[in-house]
């Protein structure tokens, strides 16, 4: 699980929730898989938080339950999350939990 790049928005102006939610799974120079996932909302820095993986296996896990608490955003927080951005490697991930607006290569 090499170069896994996603991006979601939930936007909902009635509210004024604008959020904004990136992960990115890559290995590092001693082979282990690090995620980084930011999020805040749309157009700021967010936050930053990193985890450490030693198998493909706990990273897939890991990404599988954070797209579905994503998933679950519309009753938490009054917005459906979207896909704005996957590389070809998050796809197998989104196609089943979140509805997608855009896909980039």
């Amino acid at each position: 699980m090499n170069g896994v790049i996603l991006e979601l928005h939930a936007r909902a102006p009635e509210v004024n929730r604008f959020r904004s939610w990136r992960i990115e799974i890559d290995r590092d120079l001693f082979g282990l898989l690090n995620a980084r996932i930011t999020y805040g909302r749309i157009g700021t820095t967010g936050r930053t938080r990193r985890w450490d993986f030693e198998s493909d296996m706990e990273a897939a896990r890991f990404l599988r339950e954070k797209l579905r608490r994503r998933a679950s955003g519309t009753k938490r927080r009054g917005a459906v999350y979207r896909v704005v951005e996957a590389s070809a490697g998050a796809a197998p991930f989104t196609s089943a939990l979140l509805p997608i607006d855009r896909l980039t290569a």
